[in-house]
Formats: structure tokens, C-alpha cells, sequence
């Protein structure tokens, strides 16, 4: 199976993912808990699958702004994983308010 397939399909099942914890969430009547919810999925999924091109393309601003000779943008090892740490906190923490209002309400 090819990379870009996979990608395609890891998409998908975050997607469904986030639909599923949404809906559990309108379910149990707790309206305002989406208020938290639709941006932390809404951010998390797209930075996700973007992490290497949002990096490449903050370090090729950095470049043009701050250097005298600005690289190719290339993101180093430690800024990817940082970026993904965050993005898989914040999907981490969409997904525990569903968590919650599954076992509270």
C-alpha cells in the first residue's frame, strides 16, 4: 500500500474519530462542551497530516525574515516531533472531553 494512501486512510479514521465524539457528545445534551471540542478537533486534524509542510514552511519565513542567506526551510527532527507531540495533545484532549461526557452526563 502506498504512503499517500495510508496518509489518506489515517485521515479518514481521525475524521470518523472526531464525527463519533461529536456525536456522543450531542447525545449526552452537553452543547457547550463543543464549544472546546470543534477547535481542538478542527485544529489538531489538518496540523496532523500537515505537520512536515506547516515546519517546512515556518522555517523558510524564519529564513526570509531573519537571515541574511535564508535556507531551504528544511524543519529539523526535534521541531517535528514537537509539532506532532502538540497536535496529538490537543486531539488527545478532544477525544477526553468526549471521554467524559460519556461517563458524567
Amino acid at each position: 500500500m502506498s504512503d499517500n494512501r495510508k496518509d489518506k486512510n489515517f485521515i479518514r479514521f481521525l475524521c470518523v474519530t472526531a464525527l463519533v465524539g461529536a456525536v456522543n457528545i450531542l447525545l449526552n445534551g452537553v452543547y457547550t462542551m463543543l464549544l472546546v471540542y470543534v477547535p481542538c478537533m478542527a485544529i489538531s486534524i489538518p496540523t496532523l497530516y500537515f505537520n512536515y509542510s506547516l515546519c517546512k514552511w515556518e522555517n523558510k519565513w524564519h529564513g526570509l525574515v531573519n537571515e541574511k542567506n535564508p535556507c531551504d526551510g528544511e524543519p529539523s527532527k526535534y521541531r517535528l516531533v514537537t509539532g506532532k507531540v502538540g497536535e496529538w495533545f490537543l486531539f488527545g484532549l478532544g477525544l477526553f472531553l468526549s471521554l467524559i461526557t460519556l461517563i458524567v452526563y
